[in-house]
């Protein structure tokens, strides 16, 4: 690769609440009912697999606001079906 060429990435970045990703219907409602369900943690991570994804995140966006630990059962049933790197937030 050429020095002046930057290496682009794609990253997706998954936000997940009770088990479930999230689009927030308005920021920092998220305790208050102010999320839309879209879909299974697992599934999305399985399809960004497929298309080749570089990474996924996950964001666990009530884990410190609840007093508990991160989502590790969502984070070993991706693990076992991605073959991409794996961050979690």
């Amino acid at each position: 690769m050429h020095p002046d060429m930057i290496a682009k990435r794609v990253i997706p970045c998954l936000d997940v609440h009770a088990g479930k990703v999230t689009r927030g219907v308005q920021f920092g409602k998220a305790e208050a009912g102010g999320l839309r369900n879209v879909g299974d943690p697992v599934e999305l991570a399985m399809r960004y697999n497929e298309q080749n994804a570089d990474e996924m995140v996950f964001f666990d966006i009530t884990a410190s606001a609840e007093g508990r630990a991160t989502m590790v059962d969502v984070i070993e049933r991706a693990a076992e079906c991605c073959f991409m790197p794996l961050t979690v937030g």
